[in-house]
């Protein structure tokens, strides 16, 4: 069921190259690219479960809050990278083709998280 929920959201959204779910160390549970993938996505992912989880630490340890950091995006000159935390310590990743309107990317990814959250 998440495959095929990685699946729709390559396949029907044009902008995202790639989708993968990985856990806390950063390996790879679930995974699926566009033929278009211009870049190294499991790399790309592994390497960014660090910082994410850092980040969310951080924001415990200052606002007391847990679990608080349930979505980060980043913007390099030509991807816009978002990072969902998920359940159980798991991550999405969707890595899409930078676009003026990734608002719309951004809703239609976080549309599908309640169906992704419930398959895992």
């Amino acid at each position: 069921m998440s495959e095929e929920i990685l699946k729709s959201l390559v396949e029907e959204i044009p902008e995202v190259e790639s989708a993968l779910i990985i856990d806390e160390d950063g390996i790879v549970v679930y995974r699926y690219d566009s033929n278009q993938t211009s870049v190294d996505s499991e790399e790309l992912s592994t390497q960014l479960v660090n910082p994410v989880k850092t980040c969310d630490e951080t924001i415990h340890e200052l606002t007391g809050e847990k679990d608080n950091l349930e979505e980060t995006i980043i913007f390099s000159k030509n991807y816009a990278i978002f990072v969902y935390n998920l359940v159980n310590d798991t991550f999405l990743i969707a890595i899409a083709k930078r676009t003026p309107l990734y608002g719309r990317t951004r809703f239609k990814i976080r549309s599908r998280l309640p169906k992704l959250i419930k398959a895992l």
